[in-house]
């Protein structure tokens, strides 16, 4: 992996930086597609593992539509709870994609309803870039609870809200102290 990283957010070093996601070329992605045909709408994406700029990645490939009342595609990560830590601060991932914005989702045991979430709009560049996003920068969606990162059960990269080709890789994911 390339270490030469573009980095997006607040200043955090190496070594704060506790891996739950670091994809293996060879190993089966834990990440899932999830789309709008859950709910009637006719987006298509698929995943897949693959190489991007010499790093081997989980990617996630389609294209949004609007009908049906549709309008989403996302790669999504369960947590498992011994992979949280009081000591987290905020969350990482390295994306590389096709310069569109997508979104970060963190679904927490406290939310309810499949449309509630936490996010954080990334604009995604082709070369690979680290996101730092700290908790208190996830904007509450359709909720009025707030944040508790111990009730963290998944986090999603979600093309959402309009049509467009959608083409994004993971590399890896976690969170910083």
């Amino acid at each position: 992996m390339n270490d030469n990283i573009n980095t997006h957010g607040p200043a955090v070093l190496a070594e704060q930086l506790v891996d739950v996601y670091n994809c293996a070329q060879h190993e089966p992605s834990p990440w899932k597609v999830i789309s709008d045909q859950v709910m009637g709408g006719v987006s298509r994406a698929t995943q897949h593992q693959a190489e991007r700029h010499h790093s081997p990645c989980t990617c996630l490939v389609g294209r949004t539509s609007l009908d049906n009342n549709g309008g989403f595609v996302q790669i999504k990560l369960d947590i498992e709870p011994s992979e949280l830590s009081a000591d987290y601060k905020g969350i990482f991932i390295e994306l590389a994609g096709n310069g569109h914005d997508y979104n970060l989702h963190v679904k927490t045991a406290q939310l309810t309803r499949p449309w509630q979430s936490f996010r954080y709009t990334l604009s995604v560049k082709p070369q690979w870039t680290r996101f730092i996003v700290p908790f208190q920068q996830l904007l509450a969606h359709r909720t009025e609870a707030e944040l508790q990162p111990a009730e963290i059960k998944s986090i999603a990269v979600v093309a959402i809200g309009q049509e467009f080709d959608v083409d994004v890789c993971v590399r890896r994911f976690g969170f910083f102290i």
